[in-house]
C-alpha cells in the first residue's frame, strides 16, 4: 500500500513553498478510499436473532424450564404437553441457527473491512510521519528565520498523523467488539445450546428436576451471554 504514498523531498528555502511542504502526501490523504469499511454496525442483527433464540428455548420450556410433573399433573397430561412443546420448537431453532449463520458471516466479513481499514489507517498515519521526520531532520538547516514556517507545518502533519492513528485503533476496537460477539455467538450455537436441548430432552422421570436444573443453568449462561455482548455494543 505505500508505494503509493509521495517520498518526501528536501523542503524548498522559500515561506511560501515551505508554508505548503508536504501537500503531496496531503494530498493522498484525502483520496484514500476507506469506503468499504462503513460505520454499519453489522453485531447488532446478529445480537437480535441471538435475543430471538434465547426466546425460543424460554417457549420450549414455559415458565422458564418446567419443574418437575408431579403424579397430579401426569394425571392431567402435562408431561406429555412438554414433550409436544419440546417438538414444537425444533423447526424453529433450526431456522433460528440458520439465519444466525448468515448474520456471522456477514460480521465476519465486516471485521476484514475494518481490518483493512486499519491496515490504511496505520499506512497513511506512517506515510505522514515520514514526512514529518524528513522535515524535521531539515529544519536545523534552514535559516532562522524560515524555521518557524517549516515547524509550524510539521505539526499540522504531525496533527494528520495522529488523527489516522487514532482511526486505526478506533478500527481495530470496532474489530475486538465483533470478534467478542462472534466468540459469543459460537459458545451459545456450539456448546450451551447443544447441552441445553440434551437438557430439555432428557425426560425420564428419575432424572427430571436434575435436567431441569441443568436446563436452567445452561439457559441462565445464555442468558449472561447476550447481556455482555449488549452492553459492548452499547
Amino acid at each position: 500500500m505505500s508505494a503509493r504514498w509521495p517520498v518526501p523531498t528536501a523542503p524548498a528555502p522559500d515561506a511560501a513553498d515551505l508554508a505548503r511542504w508536504g501537500d503531496a502526501v496531503v494530498a493522498v490523504l484525502g483520496q484514500v478510499d476507506d469506503a468499504a469499511a462503513t460505520a454499519d454496525r453489522a453485531g447488532q442483527p446478529l445480537l437480535d436473532l441471538l435475543a430471538q433464540l434465547a426466546l425460543v428455548l424460554q417457549s420450549a420450556a414455559p415458565g422458564g424450564v418446567r419443574r418437575q410433573t408431579g403424579w397430579w399433573g401426569r394425571l392431567l397430561g402435562r408431561d406429555v404437553e412438554r414433550e409436544l412443546d419440546a417438538q414444537d420448537w425444533q423447526p424453529r431453532l433450526g431456522l433460528l441457527l440458520t439465519q444466525v449463520e448468515l448474520a456471522a458471516q456477514a460480521l465476519r466479513e465486516q471485521g476484514s473491512r475494518y481490518l483493512a481499514a486499519q491496515a490504511a489507517a496505520l499506512d497513511a498515519a506512517g506515510a505522514t510521519q515520514r514526512w514529518v521526520d524528513a522535515g524535521a531532520a531539515q529544519l536545523p538547516t534552514l535559516p532562522a528565520p524560515l524555521q518557524p514556517v517549516l515547524a509550524q507545518r510539521l505539526d499540522h502533519l504531525r496533527r494528520l498523523a495522529a488523527v489516522r492513528q487514532l482511526e486505526a485503533g478506533q478500527w481495530q476496537l470496532l474489530y475486538e467488539q465483533d470478534s467478542d460477539l462472534l466468540a459469543r455467538g459460537q459458545r451459545i450455537t456450539e456448546t450451551l445450546l447443544p447441552a441445553w436441548r440434551q437438557a430439555v430432552l432428557a425426560r425420564r422421570a428419575d432424572d427430571q428436576q436434575q435436567r431441569n436444573a441443568q436446563a436452567a443453568q445452561l439457559q441462565a449462561q445464555i442468558a449472561a451471554e447476550l447481556a455482555s455482548a449488549q452492553a459492548r455494543l452499547d
